[in-house]
């Protein structure tokens, strides 16, 4: 009994820091850093200085991997063509054997800043994002999608970081949007920007949003083959050669939700798999030598990609315990069965087409993803971890 009793308590200890414990411990340790910097400035030790692009603006490459985007590939183009930045801007599209009119799209806007290169044999996104870095010479590197726009002056907001010397990466904000324009971000997405922000306060930013980052050339290395989450990898590794990894929240872009609620749960699946692909590379970064970055991946991802089994657990031996007659067991379990009830009804309704409120329909994407992420655990222990990827259907499809 007693061991049974350490195991659920120990999972819902697990579950509870790193969604609701960890958040406050965050903002403390970050308050605590804003008091020191401000001590540092007003007793004349320090400096504070807001970021700048300089006088002469490192030269842009903007990166897109796309793989059948016709339909969006071309509004792509022409809203980062339309971003004001001083310095030189080139962008390069690679298109991984794409089925429909992707390349003739792209090649119809007729810009010479714009270069198409067509791949013929699909190899996935990690293949085409090497193949395209490795035609820059140098610069600042901004990533991010073929359905995503920039919203004016991003393109600038995010290069701006880099005339800070040991900045390597620069993560801005996504807003998604659903099809008829209304804000679809859910208390779940602002609770992560929440997190990101204070992350880069102390230090310990995880990763970027594929949707709008930028990193140094000099930061980039290849991707493994049949890497999945390139944008965490690709931070994290300039993380740990030692640069800085910062977050602007002003640098913002904006995504069309998928329409499907099937279509989003596999992409999910497919994330779990990557973020475990992610832990093995990435897991001896967890060492305290790195600081407030091993805080923030003990916290914010380790413990976080264990939720679904920390949660198994407490589901086992609630049911353990409660077999014994306790009160406090029969209890706890009977409230996880109402929990893991409405989320698989509230699945349902919404995968019929109906709406729920955004507080009623926060636990039920909750659920979904860490049912989608144990899928994914499931899957990345058997080694499917292939790198190729399929387009997630948006309304900017054609019919």
């Amino acid at each position: 009994m007693i061991l049974l009793e350490g195991l659920f308590w120990l999972a819902v200890a697990g579950v509870v820091y790193t969604y609701a414990l960890y958040p406050g411990v965050l903002v403390i340790l970050a308050a605590g850093r804003q008091v020191a910097g401000d001590l540092r400035f007003i007793t004349g030790k320090g400096e504070r200085r807001a970021p700048t692009l300089g006088p002469e603006p490192p030269p842009v490459t903007v990166i897109i991997a796309a793989f059948n985007e016709a339909g969006s590939i071309g509004p792509r183009l022409r809203n980062l063509l339309a971003q004001e930045y001083p310095g030189a801007v080139r962008i390069l599209v690679g298109s991984d054997a794409s089925g429909d009119g992707t390349v003739a799209e792209a090649r119809s806007v007729e810009d010479p800043r714009v270069e198409v290169i067509e791949f013929r044999e699909r190899r996935g996104k990690a293949a085409v994002l090497n193949d395209l870095v490795s035609r820059v010479e140098g610069g600042i590197l901004v990533m991010t999608d073929a359905n995503t726009r920039f919203e004016p002056g991003s393109l600038a907001r995010l290069v701006r970081h880099f005339a800070d010397p040991a900045v390597g990466a620069v993560c801005g904000e996504l807003h998604l949007e659903g099809n008829d324009g209304s804000n679809q971000d859910g208390l779940y997405w602002r609770y992560e920007q929440v997190l990101k922000f204070y992350e880069s306060r102390i230090g310990g930013l995880l990763g970027a949003n594929g949707a709008i980052y930028a990193l140094r050339h000099d930061a980039f290395r290849a991707l493994p083959a049949g890497t999945i989450v390139d944008d965490f990898h690709t931070a994290m590794v300039a993380a740990e050669a030692g640069w800085r990894v910062v977050y602007d929240p002003e640098a913002r872009a904006v995504e069309e939700t998928p329409e499907a609620l099937a279509d989003e749960f596999r992409r999910r699946v497919r994330i779990g798999v990557g973020n475990w692909q992610s832990f093995a590379r990435f897991i001896g970064m967890l060492h305290p030598r790195y600081g407030a970055r091993a805080f923030t991946f003990l916290s914010h991802k380790a413990l976080r990609w264990l939720v679904p089994h920390l949660a198994l657990v407490a589901l086992a031996t609630s049911i353990a315990l409660a077999a014994s007659g306790d009160g406090l067991y029969i209890g706890l379990l009977v409230l996880q069965l109402l929990g893991y009830g409405w989320a698989a009804g509230g699945w349902l309704w919404l995968a019929a087409g109906r709406r729920l409120p955004g507080m009623a329909r926060a636990p039920i994407s909750l659920a979904a993803m860490n049912v989608a992420l144990f899928l994914g655990f499931l899957r990345w222990l058997v080694g499917g971890s292939g790198g190729a990827w399929n387009r997630t259907r948006r309304n900017t499809e054609a019919t």
